[in-house]
């Protein structure tokens, strides 16, 4: 039961580190997040290869007994590597401690280099189990799985110098509860650390008492537990992230329709090829940089079409207002407008692009001073201003009540039925 366990915990966290590995290399990273995520997709490559079942299937696809076992050992080795150059990266003083990182990359070259050897001359069978237990005690084999703890070892120092600090001065809960989590699990892999030490040296001392199940149990407890720290942990502070990047994307699409009227009344306002619907839907990366294009495109419109970037309801249906006015144009002049859905600019023949600011008549937004607000003499202005969280926020509002103002107009709207004349009550 306990191993059922220990097996979902594995798996689970398995698809944890994976799905953070691919969103983290489908979204635009810093170098610093350079640096992470390919320590992330080092670490997970090792855990996977840690799985019985992917190891002796990777043993078999190859046809190389237990090829599983250095492929996950320098899989970690090359990951304390990483965690080494994070160290180097995070530090406040890079210069001050660049001898031991030197350091530590050559004792990282040498362990693998010496397990490479020591996996060519021990002797391996193609068993399900790999030869580090099969043979555990040998000289050979304890010194290759001595090698392999001390790889570990380094990743998991390097790990408490850069996650117990960050976790007492991080601000946001998330992050600094994911720092202690961190923190954590590396505790628990240095114990998992001295745990496989401790067994190999007991069965060169001829000792077979950690070979009981309960043993075997407590050694996979550990390391499902620093998979679970570790899991957790980067989760926690990844959250933040995608639910900023939820709440943009999402904002991005729904001021799509406002965008899309206004860019039709003014297209010389969008910046660039405009994104067509399905592409936009489509596209993951560069979010919040679309985003925050959306805004200006919209701000910018406002400000062409009314000469007011208000969010009021007497805003909306000013842009209501010339928003028609400029179709009223539109039409007489024969023309249509792009609005990023395949229309075509007034007086340009299809496939043309956007046609330049000069559609129908449009009033400029007034020059301004310092010290004077923008805008005509009490006009409306934004309520979000350089914060774009906030701005997004305002123009969701706006949104609304640019709806119910052309709600209003539709309903408003007198209909002409054959043989009566609106505009002449008695028909």
């Amino acid at each position: 039961m306990a191993g059922d366990a220990v097996d979902f915990v594995e798996i689970l966290v398995l698809t944890t580190f994976w799905a953070f590995t691919i969103w983290r290399f489908a979204t635009p990273q810093t170098p610093r997040g350079k640096a992470i995520r390919l320590v992330v997709l080092l670490a997970t490559v090792s855990f996977t290869f840690n799985r019985r079942e992917i190891s002796y299937a990777t043993d078999t696809v190859l046809h190389v007994p237990d090829i599983s076992v250095p492929l996950k050992n320098l899989a970690t080795v090359a990951a304390s590597a990483g965690m080494v150059h994070l160290v180097g990266l995070l530090s406040p003083d890079p210069a001050r401690f660049a001898k031991l990182r030197r350091a530590a990359y050559v004792l990282l070259s040498v362990t693998a280099v010496a397990m490479t050897v020591l996996f060519l001359l021990a002797p391996r069978r193609p068993e399900r189990y790999d030869f580090v237990y099969e043979q555990a005690g040998t000289p050979l084999v304890t010194a290759y799985a001595t090698l392999t703890q001390l790889g570990l070892t380094v990743g998991l120092i390097c790990a408490l110098v850069l996650f117990r600090p960050a976790g007492r001065g991080a601000a946001p809960w998330r992050l600094r509860i994911g720092m202690w989590l961190l923190s954590a699990g590396a505790v628990v892999g240095l114990l998992f650390m001295a745990n496989r030490v401790i067994y190999q040296i007991s069965h060169a001392a001829g000792s077979r008492a950690l070979d009981h199940p309960a043993a075997q149990s407590v050694s996979r407890m550990l390391l499902a537990m620093m998979l679970l720290f570790f899991g957790t942990g980067a989760a926690l502070p990844a959250m933040g992230g995608l639910r900023r990047w939820t709440s943009r994307y999402v904002a991005l699409q729904r001021l799509r329709p406002l965008w899309r009227d206004l860019a039709t009344a003014a297209p010389g306002v969008v910046l660039g090829d405009p994104p067509g619907r399905l592409g936009e839907l489509v596209a993951l990366r560069s979010v919040e940089l679309r985003l925050y294009r959306r805004i200006i495109e919209i701000r910018d419109a406002q400000w062409l079409l009314t000469g007011r970037a208000g969010d009021t309801d007497a805003d909306a249906t000013a842009l209501r207002a010339a928003v028609l006015r400029s179709r009223g144009s539109m039409d007489d002049s024969g023309g249509s407008v792009t609005a990023g859905d395949g229309a075509v600019a007034p007086g340009l023949p299809p496939g043309s692009g956007p046609a330049p600011a000069q559609g129908p008549a449009p009033v400029h937004a007034p020059v301004h001073t310092a010290g004077q607000a923008p805008g005509p003499p009490n006009a409306s202005q934004s309520a979000g201003g350089p914060d774009v969280d906030a701005e997004v926020r305002a123009l969701l509002g706006l949104s609304r009540r640019y709806r119910v103002a052309a709600a209003q107009g539709v309903v408003a709207t007198p209909v002409a039925f054959a043989g009566h004349d609106p505009s002449h009550p008695e028909g």
